[in-house]
């Protein structure tokens, strides 16, 4: 080693900057290497010297024991120095210093240095670990001189030695590595501090080389200078305006922002950096390692000068319910440190607890149809549409939140794209919400495809006409509540509930999925065994249940028999009686309060009660179908690809058997499959055959004489 060339501080450059954070490190590293060699110089390294293999560890030869005295006699290098060693120091750091002055760039070990709020002893100590990060030839020499080659990193010790401070003690320098440390201790790996060494950690290191910070699992970087969120912040806009008056505030405080989930918290946050130019850190603390998330991201917020945004804070209790942070949880944050940057804890539901911190709570509500609208109308205006479906009829079925607003219309614009059409079609956009529909409907309810259409159905038109009118509540209910102001009038009970009341067969099942199709809604039949129960309040919780998932899931609820839950309260005789008068009463109230679409299906209408009827929007009532009716369902229920022979009088078996759709739907299939196992297209025999088998299972006997020219068809009648 070249003596004088670690004595002489390099005056070549005084009045210029730094180009690089490299000759920076370069310079820097020229005074630490000076530090390194006067430490050598006063070094004493004798290591054991003996024979004794198997007495290792427990035998101290002499010359170790001296040495062992000699090194903790020291007391800190710069005391050991003359005058003429340490004005040689000061030198080659004010020549470093002097740069410095000049340099206009900001590199990230300076920011490192700013932001946490480093002294000189500390920033000495990290120069020296990221020094051994960057050269390797400094893990030799720090094993050398701390008498240990089996590690290289930086110990305390040493890291005392070099760089303790004038009119400081050894134990009180190393009282520094002791307890919480605040900013400074949390640049190192904490598993080797307990080991009395110096390590800088991962995300340190990676910020020293880069000034920048990677996405990691449960945490990313929003860099609101030269960044804009996914979408157009175009509701909410108070709770924006609200966000810039506390992020103005250069009070220290936590904001928490609570909402249901996909409301757009992050949204509004990223939007909130975007318009102040600011960066913020966003870290996801659900599971049970939230607390090294949280310091991991505070950690990442004080290194890159952002904020702190927390967020899954809520935690699922034993009883499966979602519940707020606890208080524990809310002070671990509290005492997070950051550099000054504004916090922000996210959550579903508003905190509880109390803390020593000013802190400000803002919620954003479920936001309203006219909210979904506008929403709609942003996401849907960059992709063409075929003009089948609005925005307005989108914002009424579905009861979204923004994030599955941007995701359906994002979706849908995609796949428009890759099928080749270019334009979102109606049945497309709503096959798209409804991937987004999240619920449990299922365990309460089974779903009936849409299968029919206007065209399959046969009745008189006035049923038709109340139909079509009962549909054209979902379709136009923005005009009608929101453009024409009826919403002011009506602001309890703005949901679609529909009777359909008839015989068994009469098409009652068939019409609810003909207004599913018509409205492009999912269809889900309540299972009736699924909800009544014996037990004293558990019906209503059942009911509870499939009105607030049916909220969720903006589907048509379909209540099959509806009577044997709308049956008419009755005197109270006994605790029995008073119990079913009080769930009657509940079920007509979540009817009352449900926005959505109820269809409910009942074959005695004499059996509803007088109170549920007036909570009804219409009543369809399904007539027994005529012959003249009867022969078009028949018709109609065959496929046109159905072979049929000729002989077939449609207007016969119209007359002479006197049934429902539904039989005839049982009569025609039970055709068909005759026919198909004998080879031939079904004719007259077969629709014979099977009409007879239909009115036996009712207990009907037809006589040969009621099939006129027909009897001769069907042998042992």
């Amino acid at each position: 080693m070249d003596l004088e060339e670690l004595r002489s501080p390099d005056v070549t450059n005084l009045d210029r900057g730094f180009d690089s954070q490299e000759e920076l490190l370069h310079s820097l590293s020229a005074w630490i290497d000076r530090l390194l060699y006067e430490y050598y110089t006063r070094h004493q390294w004798l290591g054991p010297s003996n024979d004794l293999k198997s007495m290792l560890g427990l035998i101290v030869t002499r010359e170790e024991f001296e040495h062992n005295l000699a090194k903790a006699a020291q007391r800190g290098l710069w005391r050991q120095l003359n005058e003429e060693e340490r004005e040689q120091l000061r030198l080659i750091r004010l020549a470093v210093t002097l740069r410095l002055e000049h340099t206009t760039r900001d590199f990230p070990l300076l920011q490192l240095v700013s932001r946490c709020g480093l002294d000189d002893f500390q920033k000495n100590c990290v120069l020296l670990a990221y020094l051994a990060v960057v050269d390797r030839k400094y893990e030799r020499i720090f094993a050398y001189l701390q008498d240990d080659m089996s590690t290289r990193s930086l110990d305390l010790f040493l890291a005392v030695q070099l760089f303790l401070p004038e009119g400081e003690s050894v134990e009180e320098c190393l009282a520094r590595f002791s307890g919480e440390g605040g900013g400074f201790l949390s640049l190192f790996r904490s598993q080797e501090l307990e080991r009395g060494k110096l390590v800088l950690r991962d995300i340190v290191t990676e910020f020293l080389e880069s000034g920048r910070l990677a996405d990691r699992p449960g945490q990313r970087y929003f860099d609101g200078s030269c960044r804009r969120p996914e979408g157009t912040l175009v509701v909410q806009g108070e709770i924006a305006r609200r966000l810039d008056l506390i992020f103005g505030d250069c009070t220290d405080f936590c904001v928490f922002l609570y909402g249901p989930a996909g409301s757009g918290k992050k949204f509004q946050l990223e939007h909130l950096m975007t318009r102040h130019r600011m960066g913020c850190i966003f870290a996801d603390l659900d599971g049970e390692e939230w607390r090294e998330r949280a310091q991991d991201a505070a950690l990442s917020a004080r290194l890159t000068g952002s904020c702190l945004c927390l967020y899954h804070l809520d935690r699922i209790n034993e009883a499966g319910e979602l519940v707020a942070a606890g208080g524990e949880m809310l002070r671990a944050l509290e005492r997070l440190e950051t550099g000054g940057g504004k916090r922000f804890f996210l959550s579903r539901k508003p905190v509880t607890a109390r803390l020593d911190t000013l802190s400000v709570e803002l919620e954003l509500p479920d936001i309203t149809q006219q909210e979904r609208l506008e929403l709609f109308r942003a996401f849907l205006r960059q992709s063409p549409c075929d003009g089948t479906f609005t925005p307005e009829e989108l914002a009424a079925k579905f009861r979204f939140t923004p994030r599955q607003i941007r995701l359906a219309c994002t979706q849908a614009a995609g796949l428009a794209r890759l099928s080749g059409e270019g334009a979102i079609s109606s049945p497309l956009i709503h096959q798209c919400c409804y991937h987004q529909v999240v619920h449990r409907l299922g365990e309460l309810a089974s779903r009936v495809p849409a299968a029919y259409t206007w065209d399959d159905v046969v009745l008189p038109e006035e049923q038709k006409r109340l139909m079509r009118q009962a549909c054209g509540h979902i379709q136009y209910q923005h005009q009608v509540y929101y453009r024409w102001g009826f919403a002011r009038k009506v602001s309890y009970g703005r949901g679609l509930s529909v009777l359909f009341a008839g015989a068994p067969g009469t098409g009652k099942t068939m019409c609810a999925q003909v207004m599913a199709n018509q409205l492009n809604m999912e269809l889900y039949k309540i299972n009736l065994s699924q909800i009544v129960s014996k037990y004293i309040g558990e019906t209503e919780k059942n009911l509870r249940a499939v009105f607030q998932e049916a909220k969720n899931a903006s589907c048509i609820l379909f209540f099959d028999e509806c009577d044997a839950l709308f049956g008419k309260r009755s005197e109270v005789k006994d605790s029995h009686d008073r119990n079913a008068n009080v769930e009657v009463a509940y079920l007509l109230q979540q009817i009352e309060e449900y926005d959505g679409v109820c269809v409910l299906a009942t074959n005695l209408v004499g059996n509803i009660d007088a109170a549920f009827m007036r909570r009804i929007t219409y009543v369809v009532h399904f007539p027994f179908p005529e012959a003249t009716m009867r022969e078009a369902i028949y018709r109609k229920m065959l496929p046109a690809g159905a072979p049929v022979s000729e002989d077939v009088d449609w207007k016969f078996l119209a007359e002479k058997f006197e049934l429902s759709g539904g039989h005839i739907k049982n009569i025609v299939l039970a055709a068909a499959f005759l026919a198909a196992g004998e080879r031939k297209p079904i004719s007259m025999v077969h629709l014979l055959r099977s009409a007879v088998n239909e009115m036996k299972k009712h207990e009907i006997v037809v006589v040969r004489e009621q099939l006129q020219e027909y009897a001769d068809l069907l042998e042992n009648l």
